[in-house]
């Protein structure tokens, strides 16, 4: 029987990736629904080489093909998908997140903001109405390949591993010239713009650390980050009889999709290269240089500070990373930004799923303008 498929963001980089697995398994899967934001001119060669049942994107254009939804509610309204891919960035995968869970859908979550601000409440959510998460990123899908056998009262540790970036071996008087190109440039991994700054600055980890703690229900003092420059490794466990798991294979988003997709089977696929251990000559870690922590600290500073303090990350890091990529504030200038933005913010609200989306909207408004 064909697994039922909807892709919420099919116009980026995991949607785009995820069609590519699709088309090379097309007896396995029925497309549902694929959404965009302003990629049109994508949106439209998809939609006529998928033929989906319905689409959906800001605009009020039609295809020759399927037909337009009006939101998100109304592809869960019309949608019997089997799987959600919520491969939305930023702050617009939090709706579409909780719906897919208030409905009880199988969700592959490659939206890190939906674990990051809530995950807590949504994890509990999709309990709660039958659903299921299956992580997509890298080091989160590798985590829960190690742990979801275990018994959790074992696990000592986990650790998620760092590229570092394209910035991982500037100096910190460099820092301040650094151009948009510089930062875009990725050692090891293709992925989109917001998600290549965060891995730069290392506030992608800080939202990874958070979001691993809720998904898998562990404290803060039991998730360790790590540089690995090959990033061949995403994730390890560590238990308390000594073991250690961990996940290997090249870096290459295909691979935890395509985990994704057939959980709980596994799937070959042509277009996932294998490692060839005799071409490996070692595996490294390191401890992040003294100069690489500013942005680190500061995350993990306000994930301990707040229920909210992850909303407001969340937030204020969307607006100055949208602020950089357009030329209007420096990298460092980023940093800067942030913190006094943080230091008059009010967290005395009660925490819920309206306060979480209410401070992730103020902490951006309030960063764009500290930024203008």
């Amino acid at each position: 029987m064909k697994r039922k498929i909807s892709i919420l963001g099919s116009t980026g980089s995991v949607g785009t990736q995820c069609l590519d697995l699709i088309e090379e398994n097309l007896k396995d899967f029925e497309l549902i629904t694929i959404t965009a934001g302003i990629n049109e001119k994508k949106l439209e060669e998809q939609v006529n080489k998928f033929k989906p049942k319905y689409y959906y994107s800001k605009s009020d254009l039609n295809y020759s093909y399927g037909k337009r939804l009006n939101n998100y509610q109304d592809i869960l309204k019309f949608d019997d998908s089997d799987l959600i891919v919520i491969a939305l960035s930023g702050v617009e995968g939090i709706d579409p997140t909780i719906f897919s869970l208030e409905q009880g859908r199988k969700v592959l979550l490659a939206n890190k903001e939906s674990l990051v601000v809530g995950g807590d409440i949504i994890v509990e959510l999709s309990k709660d109405n039958g659903g299921e998460i299956i992580p997509l990123d890298s080091e989160h899908s590798a985590i829960w390949q190690c742990i979801k056998n275990e018994d959790y009262g074992s696990i000592d540790r986990v650790i998620l591993t760092a590229s570092g970036g394209a910035l991982r071996d500037r100096a910190t008087e460099e820092l301040k010239k650094i151009t948009v190109d510089d930062v875009l440039a990725h050692p090891t991994w293709k992925m989109g713009k917001k998600i290549t700054v965060d891995s730069s600055t290392l506030i992608n980890k800080v939202f990874e650390v958070q979001e691993a703690s809720n998904l898998f229900s562990l404290p803060l003092d039991k998730i360790e980050v790590l540089f690995h420059r090959q990033s061949l490794i995403h994730g390890l466990a560590e238990f308390n009889d000594g073991n250690i798991l961990a996940v290997l294979s090249y870096p290459d988003m295909k691979i935890p999709i395509l985990y994704g997709l057939y959980y709980p089977e596994r799937k070959s696929s042509s277009k996932i290269e294998k490692i060839d251990f005799r071409s490996i000559e070692s595996l490294s870690f390191e401890s992040f240089p003294e100069e690489k922590l500013g942005w680190f600290n500061f995350g993990m500073q306000l994930l301990n500070s707040s229920k909210l303090a992850p909303s407001f990350l969340v937030g204020s890091d969307q607006a100055a990373v949208e602020m950089f990529l357009e030329g209007k504030v420096s990298y460092t200038g980023m940093l800067d930004a942030m913190k006094r933005v943080y230091e008059r913010f009010d967290f005395s609200v009660e925490y819920n799923l309206e306060t979480i989306k209410e401070t992730v909207q103020r902490s951006y408004i309030m960063t764009l303008k500290e930024i203008e």
